[in-house]
């Protein structure tokens, strides 16, 4: 009986001897989701972003100041009429993101303990467990890019046409969610295109994430007669530009005049903060604010803002991409803004008690349940505890820099001994994911405004590429060993393959017996004809 129980215990602890470090890791972050769920049911609401995805769960109608897609996951779960399921799905999606990256990183021949560290800012960093415990699509389209970054570089000679396929569709369904995807999967197609990665990879890629973007900008028309994905991205273009448009040097027409800034630049709040404010530009303007005639104008104002003041516009993108790199966080749009991503102030309301708002949210979240409000509670000692460790334990963001420069010099380096010249495998592992991050990172500021919430997203990918660093150029280079001791490219510890074949091509009784037979098809007793060398 205990062979049979050591038998069956075997599996699990060469498991444990190879993933030990790993395993540690995942459990821990296994432990803080269940507190931060513990501590913070059934979700923490993020004020009007999160209302437009249940109302779309809801009714099944696109938002006009967002990209809906999220609030399709939202239907799909909501047979289980609980949002304590929605987050719990979402925290699976942190751990399963570890998992990729921890996958990934072995499968190119890191060890074990330096994959580990890869994944554990995802895996342990506290505002990565906020966000996913939040009502936003953020989370899930961080799931969407590394599920497709993985499937780019999970084979390292020639990724499969239908990988490259579900990568892009993947990134396709991601800018549904947030309009950062899109541009990433132009990215994606323009990676293909260097990489020389045929055309029927490109044309099943460009097809393949076109599909679901097709299917969205149908749902939207088939709701407001209008092929777009949002009514927003020219009102939150304009709100790019009210941190130094001058309309002195702009000069606009007089139909969009009302929406130049009333105050002088050195007393102007955040970019973002001119979308909401009381006093904003836009209030002048009739009819809702997210309609196709105030986005048409504001888009206008902003082209014109842009084309008129160049440097101004890029010096303000660059200060607020700079953000993302600061020791301490930022104050950023506001300081109220800011604290809304701590822990201590979930349980907070976006609307006043009573409000035309707070009673929508109440409604919807009655909907929702099946009767039961959803209002966030903050659970002793949970909440507590979470609150503590949010003080300690996140990636700041000077050391997100550092794991951007290293990344960078991870793409440098494939490019020394020719590597520059090879198309195939220009800018090594680390150049598509590195340039998935600093979109990620730069994009919102380009478009919008900066905020923590935008960059928590790119910090696994920031760490995946800056993990390539480390590993091997090596085409031919042997992978991680298995349970079994064989490595991924099917060579055992002791250098025998499956067929009992050693390195040098030598089976067992071969070497016992001293022959010297060569290659197949080789005339005997001549020596072996040179294999070429592995790619």
């Amino acid at each position: 009986m205990r062979r049979r129980e050591r038998r069956l215990m075997r599996p699990g602890m060469l498991f444990l001897s190879r993933h030990g470090f790993f395993g540690v890791a995942f459990l821990a972050g296994l432990a803080l989701r269940v507190v931060t769920m513990l501590g913070f049911p059934p979700a923490i609401w993020y004020g009007g972003d999160s209302i437009s995805y249940l109302s779309t769960a809801l009714h099944l109608y696109p938002g006009t100041s967002r990209e809906s897609g999220y609030g399709v996951l939202l239907y799909l779960l909501r047979p289980f009429h609980s949002f304590a399921v929605v987050t719990g799905v979402q925290h699976l999606m942190g751990l399963a993101i570890g998992v990729m990256i921890y996958a990934l990183l072995r499968r190119y021949g890191l060890p074990g303990w330096g994959a580990t560290l890869a994944a554990l800012p995802v895996l342990l960093d506290v505002y990565q467990l906020q966000l996913e415990q939040e009502m936003l699509a953020s989370a899930t389209f961080g799931f969407l890019v590394m599920a497709a970054l993985t499937l780019v570089l999970w084979w390292r000679d020639k990724t499969p046409a239908w990988a490259s396929a579900a990568a892009a569709v993947l990134l396709g369904v991601g800018a549904t969610m947030w309009p950062v995807g899109l541009p990433l999967l132009v990215l994606y197609l323009a990676y293909l295109i260097i990489r020389k990665a045929g055309w029927r990879a490109l044309t099943g890629a460009l097809v393949a994430g076109a599909l679901p973007l097709a299917i969205y900008v149908s749902w939207f028309d088939a709701r407001y007669h209008r092929v777009a994905f949002n009514y927003s991205d020219g009102i939150f273009l304009w709100s790019r530009t009210m941190t130094f448009a001058d309309c002195a040097v702009i000069k606009p027409p007089a139909y969009d005049d009302v929406l130049c800034p009333r105050q002088p630049v050195a007393q102007r709040p955040s970019a973002s903060i001119f979308i909401w404010e009381p006093n904003s530009p836009l209030n002048a303007l009739p009819g809702p604010k997210f309609s196709p005639r105030n986005n048409a104008l504001a888009l206008h104002f902003a082209l014109r803002a842009i084309a008129a003041q160049p440097g101004d516009y890029v010096k303000d993108v660059l200060d607020d991409f700079a953000l993302s790199f600061t020791w301490n966080r930022p104050a950023h749009p506001s300081a109220l803004m800011a604290e809304r991503s701590d822990f201590a102030f979930a349980t907070n309301s976006w609307e006043a008690a009573g409000s035309a708002g707070a009673r929508v949210l109440a409604a919807e979240q009655r909907a929702y349940t099946g009767g039961s409000l959803a209002s966030t509670r903050a659970a002793a000692p949970f909440a507590s505890f979470m609150r503590g460790y949010q003080r300690v334990v996140y990636v700041r963001g000077t050391m997100l820099a550092v794991l951007l420069l290293i990344g960078l010099a991870a793409i440098a380096r494939s490019w020394t001994g020719g590597g520059l010249r090879r198309r195939r495998d220009w800018g090594g592992p680390a150049l598509f994911p590195w340039v998935t991050a600093f979109a990620m990172l730069l994009l919102p500021d380009v478009t919008a405004d900066f905020s923590e919430r935008y960059a928590v997203p790119a910090m696994p990918v920031v760490c995946l590429a800056a993990a390539f660093a480390f590993v091997s150029l090596k085409r031919g280079a042997a992978g991680p060993a298995t349970a079994d001791g064989a490595t991924a490219d099917g060579a055992t510890a002791d250098g025998a393959t499956a067929d009992g074949a050693t390195a040098d091509g030598a089976t067992a009784r071969q070497r016992a017996t001293g022959s010297r037979l060569g290659s197949p098809g080789s005339p005997p007793g001549r020596p072996p004809a040179p294999s070429l060398p592995s790619r």
